[in-house]
């Protein structure tokens, strides 16, 4: 049974120095208000299914985000846990179903659930936190009355929308664009705005700030430095697939190379490699995800080290980073100085900076 503790006044952040300090700070309110939304009635076992990566957490970034942005801007948060814990829900379903669309056979370290459970109850069990994210963001809407309420929800909604565009511009990417010469930055930078920049970053701030009642020109304003820190994230994401280990990661690398995905990696190496070295990798980057060996993974791999494509890559999240952060002192300017404040700006180049 899970005790939903009410959070009636803001959690003392006294000795908290860092963002990742602050996520710890919410993660269990977050997850015991999620878990009581899981039925209790019908087939147990497919309800236990379906709590499986919810079970395992994951890193809570997102929904921490809110949190964060919507104490920045002055909010409760009590206001901000239901949201928090939609925007974790919608995570959890989303990897559920990514996860079995990608091939990935490993999710916080432990098996995927289409591995688990097969892939028809996998992809159902995925579609139920599908409906109790809507239901979490419903009563988060309810709770906060008609105006914020409905202001909250709509974000919530375009954040979506936008993420499943996304996936679909990722996937076209990944499934039409064979060769690798004939895809660019632009064709990059679009696809992780869409499906991860909104959602990861400044989708959730936006959500926090709305939260707390922030005007809309201050919400608008967020996207300034949410756009370059969001693009940061994901190009780490990218990274880590490639410089990581299992064990750290808690899912499998080297995933990108297997099923062909457009990253601002194969983007350097494309343009420094040897002619001789194109050719292969070219043909690498032609063949499905089944075709290609373990040993072709690998040699992909260590070109992008040979090539210093992986650094290439930090160098451009590190300098979209200081965009952000430049841009988010600049905007926030008029927020008195505080811990919150510091938290949130070093929450900016954390997304460039971490190794999970």
């Amino acid at each position: 049974m899970v005790v939903v503790i009410i959070v009636t006044v803001n959690r003392n952040i006294d000795n908290v120095s860092s963002f990742k300090e602050f996520i710890a700070l919410y993660k269990d309110d977050i997850y015991n208000r999620l878990v009581s939304y899981f039925p209790t009635s019908g087939p147990a076992e497919f309800n236990k299914m379906a709590m499986t990566y919810t079970e395992r957490k994951g890193q809570y970034r997102r929904p921490s985000y809110i949190m964060l942005w919507n104490r920045l801007y002055g909010g409760v948060d009590e206001e901000a846990i239901l949201p928090a814990a939609a925007q974790q829900a919608s995570e959890d379903y989303f990897l559920m179903h990514d996860d079995w669309m990608d091939g990935n056979t490993v999710r916080r370290n432990g098996p995927a659930a289409h591995v688990l459970f097969g892939e028809r109850h996998a992809i159902t069990a995925g579609s139920m936190v599908h409906a109790i994210t809507w239901r979490i963001a419903h009563d988060a809407a309810k709770a906060l009355g008609e105006e914020r309420g409905n202001a909250y929800f709509s974000k919530f909604y375009d954040t979506m929308i936008v993420t499943h565009q996304g996936q679909y511009l990722d996937v076209r990417l990944t499934r039409e664009v064979k060769d690798i010469t004939k895809f660019t930055k632009e064709d990059y930078f679009k696809s992780i705005h869409a499906k991860s920049a909104y959602y990861s970053v400044y989708g959730p701030m936006q959500c926090g700030a709305i939260i707390a009642g922030a005007d809309d020109d201050t919400v608008s304003s967020i996207k300034e430095y949410g756009v370059p820190a969001g693009n940061a994230f994901q190009i780490k994401d990218d990274i880590l697939d490639c410089v990581s280990d299992q064990a750290t990661l808690g899912k499998s690398i080297g995933n990108d190379v297997r099923d062909g995905v457009k990253t601002i990696i194969l983007w350097h190496a494309v343009q420094n490699a040897s002619q001789a070295q194109l050719d292969k990798l070219k043909s690498i980057y032609m063949k499905d995800r089944p075709a290609k060996t373990e040993e072709e993974v690998s040699w992909v791999l260590n070109l992008f080290n040979e090539l210093n494509a992986t650094q290439l890559a930090q160098k451009d999240a590190d300098a979209l980073v200081s965009q952000a952060v430049e841009s988010f002192k600049r905007l926030s300017s008029e927020l008195p100085e505080s811990k919150l404040k510091e938290i949130a700006a070093e929450s900016i180049g954390y997304a460039a900076k971490r190794n999970v």
